[in-house]
């Protein structure tokens, strides 16, 4: 590949090694940093500690549990666009839209209609973006969500759980708490449970703005909505890894794909799809 920001933001992350075993300690636990240079470290493995633009990918399969037993739903295609700003108090600002291709259960190609398989029902599969919407987090990475979450009220709650290094990476833990209140609609809630990690050298090093991260994901959720489900018993549950790009080049090509066929404007400008209307919340 020729030299551009896609390459420059790849030698961004792995700029430097000798200078990196040699700001830290060869075998270093969480221990022996502050819990500033953690929460730092955590911040540099998630966003980044300038301001910018970051983006995150997910491939996952989503499945329905009812009476312990799985059912594959769904696969999906996912990518988050975000900007992160700095504020004055020490924390940060995290803008994002959200889009998620819903795929058939092989992941490779898009979904356009889902039969239920509990109800026999068949639905078509329309896609529609989440958000845009502003995330706030205070210096030590605790996010704080507006109740306002397009056109409906968001309740939500973050479980902080501690970073730990092992066998040389950092791990990040990650549990939080939605109950979507829709007027007309039974209401929605969803746990989101991740585990973002990545090397715990280039995470500590505060020459870096941003290090390499990985993450595996999963959701366990009541039924979304369009799935017309009633009150049946059960909920859903998601099984994804991703990983983290700062260039949107960089993201895998079948997302840029569904991207630019629903809107290439997206792809041109992602940071000013961040200043539209947010979508109201369909799921």
């Amino acid at each position: 590949m020729t030299t551009g920001p896609a390459e420059s933001s790849r030698r961004a992350f792995m700029v430097g090694s000798a200078a990196l075993a040699a700001a830290l300690p060869a075998r270093a636990g969480a221990a022996s940093y502050t819990p500033a240079q953690m929460q730092q470290a955590v911040r540099r493995l998630r966003y980044r500690t300038d301001e910018g633009p970051v983006f995150w990918w997910l491939r996952g399969t989503y499945y329905a549990v009812i009476d312990s037993i799985l059912t594959p739903l769904y696969g999906m295609c996912f990518g988050s666009i975000q900007h992160v700003s700095n504020r004055s108090d020490g924390g940060f600002d995290v803008r994002q839209l959200e889009l998620g291709f819903r795929m058939e259960v092989s992941g490779r190609e898009r979904m356009k209609q889902f039969r239920n398989p509990f109800t026999g029902e068949t639905i078509d599969i329309r896609f529609m973006p989440i958000g845009p919407n502003r995330i706030h987090y205070s210096a030590d990475v605790i996010p704080t969500v507006p109740s306002e979450f397009a056109g409906s009220k968001l309740l939500f709650t973050d479980f902080p759980e501690p970073a730990y290094i092992a066998g040389g990476e950092l791990y990040a833990p990650y549990r939080a708490s939605s109950r979507v209140v829709t007027t007309g609609k039974a209401d929605r809630v969803v746990n989101d449970i991740a585990m973002f990690h990545g090397p715990a050298r280039q995470a500590l090093n505060p020459r870096l703005k941003a290090a390499p991260a990985r993450a595996w994901f999963s959701d366990i959720a009541s039924f979304p909505r369009w799935m017309n489900m009633g009150d049946r018993p059960g909920t859903t549950m998601l099984r994804g890894t991703g990983g983290k790009a700062l260039t949107i080049s960089d993201m895998p090509e079948d997302w840029l794909g569904f991207v630019r066929e629903f809107d290439a404007s997206i792809l041109a400008d992602p940071m000013a799809a961040l200043d539209r209307q947010a979508e109201a919340y369909r799921g």
